[in-house]
């Protein structure tokens, strides 16, 4: 990249500023119907930092979100940048067990809360969590969770002991000056500052908050629009969640940091993503897998215009299939596509693929290291550093990684070499070009015969048959391999594929040691509803097979 980018030294209020004094009367957001200029966008998001000014909250102070996408999301998210206040995003599809958590972890002082979302009641879930709403004890509250203050709920009136009606208070808080003087934009924060805890899944132990600032974000932001030909004339569709780094960060701040409008959905759905391509001329669409094969393989595909769309970010995490990615490019015309890596410490698009790369190497999950990131491999074994070409775990520096985790000392030193690199977990292998690949989370990949092997390399040889739909490899321990391979395989509609068509198809496109010892022919695999796309288990189909096992070998 030649030109310079000019958001080094802005925070995420001054992100905001710059956009509505350079795009002020753009549309900056549709959601619901509604659009909002730049201009109005600033005006909303001081207008929420009164609000919460008035509740005595300023900087450092953390405000808990446990809201769904919405317009409301962002103008909060924005003034509590302003008021230098630390952003804590809940999960909506969060329990008791992990919102008290949370809550509790995160020291979240004020929290705002949504009524519903389809046919979820969030308030009966907080309810367990703080009984004092029903029971009007505030000071059982006051026990469990010293830290907050006050419970915001999203509705015109509040019924409930101790809480606040966002929309009565937002009526009470003075109103902003025009921002159409910059010199009146009140920005509390400096790039270093936390701004938001982004709290990690939790799947191998409690959930850690990242620490992420100004600083980690707003240039990151800036880059990927340039890497992906962003300007002003982009509508870029936002499905995936805001509580997430990929919707609540590098999406919004890729879009406003180069005057493109975000057309906003509460949640995913394929017929609506459909007609919002035709009715909003969305020319840029970041999806993971399974909403990509929800619209292609939707029954009213053929019926909408789709032409506007030029690029995208598309992320196999749900299992996909084989040719997805080029039905991504050729059949839904995304004609700049690529699959980008990234995490929440180091940011969701940390690594990236120029557009003139093939389709092939653009629908590999890895790429180039972001603006602001070094990266390198490192032996698995012997954690010394590996030159050129070779496969080991990746590791990154540079300003855009999170300094660790809240109130986390020992698993903050633990994700950090001596010398400064955050460790990823995870396995990629480094082409002759210097390109890098992702393959596997290290917990995931397979050791078979002293090689480290990638389960998707397998699952994606499995699905190249077209009698396959779907494929998942675990790995179980074995006597004479170390461990052997385990494959759960979808069939394709109408296919009847066999045992034997499916070792064939693999002993003639893989070495012989990456061969499935175990396959089992299934209608479906468990799987955990998440805010991308139900994943695979892959925890219980490993026990699944092990008790299988262990049946076989026990004598009638």
């Amino acid at each position: 990249m030649t030109q310079p980018n000019p958001t080094l030294q802005l925070t995420i209020g001054g992100l905001l500023a710059r956009a509505a004094n350079l795009w002020g009367r753009r549309t900056a957001l549709v959601f619901d119907g509604q659009s909002l200029t730049y201009e109005q966008l600033l005006d909303q998001a001081r207008r929420h930092a009164n609000m919460l000014s008035s509740l005595g909250i300023a900087k450092g102070d953390k405000v808990g979100l446990w809201l769904p996408n919405c317009a409301t999301w962002f103008h909060l998210q924005h003034a509590c940048a302003l008021l230098g206040a630390v952003v804590v995003p809940l999960n909506t599809r969060y329990r008791e067990h992990e919102l008290s958590y949370l809550i509790g972890q995160s020291d979240v002082s004020v929290l705002v809360v949504t009524e519903q979302q389809g046919g979820i009641e969030f308030l009966p879930t907080l309810a367990k969590v703080l009984p004092h709403l029903t029971r009007g004890r505030a000071a059982e509250a006051e026990r469990v969770f010293p830290m907050l203050r006050h419970i915001l709920i999203d509705r015109p009136t509040c019924e409930h002991h101790g809480t606040h009606s966002l929309q009565t208070l937002l009526a009470l808080a003075p109103a902003p000056a025009s921002s159409s003087d910059p010199a009146l934009v009140s920005d509390s924060a400096v790039p270093d500052d936390p701004y938001t805890l982004l709290y990690t899944s939790g799947t191998t132990a409690a959930p850690k908050g990242a620490v992420i600032s100004h600083r980690n974000t707003v240039p990151h932001g800036w880059f990927c629009a340039q890497a992906s030909g962003i300007d002003e004339s982009d509508r870029i569709l936002l499905s995936v969640p805001l509580c997430g780094s990929w919707g609540g960060l590098c999406i919004p701040n890729m879009a406003w940091s180069h005057g493109a409008a975000i057309v906003l959905t509460e949640r995913y759905d394929a017929r609506e993503t459909l007609e919002l391509f035709e009715r909003e001329g969305v020319t840029f669409w970041p999806a993971v897998d399974a909403m990509a094969m929800g619209v292609i393989d939707h029954p009213d595909f053929a019926k909408h215009d789709h032409s506007s769309l030029r690029g995208g970010w598309f992320v196999m995490n749900t299992g996909g299939r084989d040719g997805l990615f080029e039905e991504i490019v050729r059949k839904l015309g995304v004609r700049v596509a690529f699959q980008p890596y990234g995490m929440s410490e180091i940011n969701s698009v940390a690594l990236y693929h120029r557009p003139d790369e093939t389709v092939d190497a653009r629908s590999e999950p890895g790429g180039w290291p972001a603006q602001g990131l070094e990266v390198r491999l490192v032996d698995v074994e012997t954690q010394e550093p590996i030159e050129g070409a070779g496969q080991g775990e990746m590791q990154f520096r540079g300003p855009l990684v999170t300094r660790g985790y809240h109130h986390k000392p020992d698993e903050t030193a633990a994700a950090f070499t001596e010398d400064g690199w955050f460790r990823t977990g995870d396995l990629a292998r480094r082409n002759e070009d210097g390109r890098l690949v992702f393959l596997s989370r290290l917990r995931e990949a397979l050791r078979i015969n002293h090689f480290m092997v990638s389960p998707r390399e397998i699952e994606e040889c499995v699905m190249q048959m077209p009698a396959v739909h779907q494929c998942f490899v675990i790995g179980v321990p074995d006597t004479k391999l170390g461990e052997a391979v385990g494959a759960y395989v979808i069939p394709a509609a109408g296919a009847q594929p066999t045992v034997q068509q499916i070792l064939g198809h693999c002993r003639s496109h893989m070495a012989s040691y990456k061969v499935p010892v175990h396959v089992r022919i299934v209608d479906d695999v468990p799987r955990t509803p998440g805010p991308h796309g139900d994943k695979a288990q892959k925890g219980k189909l490993k026990q699944m097979l092990l008790d299988e096992l262990k049946r076989m070998s026990v004598p009638a």
